[in-house]
C-alpha cells in the first residue's frame, strides 16, 4: 500500500541549503534514470532549465527537500535519462519516494493547469502563505485532494468479485 511517509513535512514554501531531491515531470511523466528509478541531480536539473525558480515545493523528507518541476511536452529527456509514467514506476521504485512522487505530480499538475484564472482567463499568481493560485478578479484555485483506496473483500479463501450492471454476464462492454 502507498502511504505518504509519516515523517514527511509537507512545505508551502522553498527551502534553501539543503540536500534537495527534484521530481520533473514532462505532462504525466517522470524523469528517471533509464532503466532504473533514481531520480536526475542538480546537474541534470540544470542542463534541462529546470532550477529553484521554477520548482514547487513540495516537503521534507528525512533531511531532503523535495521539489517538483514541469518541463514542456515536447521536452526531451536528458542523456541516460527517460520520462516513465508513474504507474511504470510500482515495483521499481521506492514506496516512500513513490508516494512523494505521486504527491509532487499533484502539485506540479495542478500549477501547470492553473496558471490561468478559470472564471475570467487572466493570469494568476501564487498566494503567499497557502498552495492557492487567485486571480485578480480575486477567484482563488487550490489543488484537487486526490486519494484512492481499493479494498479486497475476504471471508476465508474466497473473495467478493463484482461488476458492472451494465456489463453482462460473462461478457465485455
Amino acid at each position: 500500500m502507498i502511504l505518504t511517509p509519516a515523517k514527511f513535512q509537507p512545505l508551502l514554501s522553498p527551502v534553501s541549503g539543503m540536500e534537495t531531491l527534484t521530481f520533473v515531470f514532462r505532462g504525466n511523466e517522470l524523469l528517471v534514470v533509464e532503466g532504473g528509478a533514481a531520480l536526475p541531480d542538480a546537474a541534470i536539473c540544470a542542463a534541462l532549465g529546470v532550477d529553484a525558480s521554477n520548482t514547487l515545493p513540495v516537503g521534507l523528507h528525512e533531511g531532503l527537500y523535495c521539489r517538483a518541476a514541469s518541463l514542456p511536452r515536447d521536452a526531451a529527456p536528458a542523456e541516460g535519462f527517460a520520462f516513465r509514467g508513474m504507474r511504470s514506476l510500482f515495483g521499481c521504485m521506492d514506496e516512500t519516494m513513490l508516494a512523494i512522487a505521486g504527491r509532487a505530480f499533484q502539485i506540479a499538475d495542478w500549477a501547470r493547469t492553473h496558471r490561468f484564472c478559470g472564471a475570467c482567463g487572466k493570469p494568476t499568481q501564487p498566494v503567499p502563505g497557502e498552495r492557492a493560485m487567485r486571480c485578480a478578479c480575486g477567484h482563488a484555485a487550490y489543488p484537487r485532494i486526490s486519494p484512492a483506496m481499493m479494498t479486497l473483500i475476504t471471508r476465508g479463501d474466497s473473495i467478493l468479485l463484482a461488476r458492472n450492471v451494465a456489463v453482462p454476464a460473462g461478457g465485455r462492454m
